[in-house]
């Protein structure tokens, strides 16, 4: 078997590949034999439980390592929060997660993206990127254009701000 050893193809034995593979799994039993660390427990309990807990998403985005990664095959409720991509999400309606329905894009039903970090002022306007629901009277901004909403969608929107012109928004 040809394998690349730090930038170079290097022939290696079945002997070779059976002491890798060998040294692997004892690593592998080590690691799982290992106690935690109290950080480690710590980081468990806390992603286990953080859902149990009633903020509000403002405070819930300060806390963002602290949410359970968005992981497949998880059921998740509605209500749920998760993180993906560095970004904090909550879960829309219960469905338990599959290796294609990723938060973000095509995904819009299941997750929100949760960004609470721009108060929606003209000097401060929220970065829209659709799966949002929009506010009367607050601004957003796409593609570096400033809009501002002047009807409330009521749920969450998928278009383009710019296709949104004259319905919910306007250009600021």
């Amino acid at each position: 078997m040809v394998v690349l050893v730090k930038n170079k193809y290097i022939e290696m034995t079945p002997e070779e590949i059976a002491a890798i593979q060998a040294q692997v799994a004892e690593q592998m039993a080590e690691e799982a034999k290992r106690p935690l660390t109290m950080e480690e427990v710590v980081r468990l309990v806390i992603a286990k439980t953080i859902n149990s807990i009633t903020i509000d998403d403002e405070t819930a985005l300060r806390m963002v390592e602290y949410y359970p990664d968005w992981t497949a095959g998880t059921a998740y409720k509605a209500g749920d929060r998760l993180a993906y991509n560095g970004d904090l999400y909550k879960v829309l309606q219960a469905h338990t997660a599959q290796e294609t329905w990723l938060p973000g894009t095509g995904t819009e039903s299941l997750y929100t993206r949760i960004d609470e970090q721009h108060d929606g002022t003209k000097y401060d306007p929220i970065p829209y990127n659709g799966n949002m629901a929009l506010q009367s009277g607050k601004y957003y901004i796409q593609n570096n254009i400033l809009y501002l909403c002047n009807r409330d969608t009521g749920q969450p929107v998928y278009n383009a701000l710019a296709e949104l012109v004259g319905l919910y928004v306007e250009v600021g």
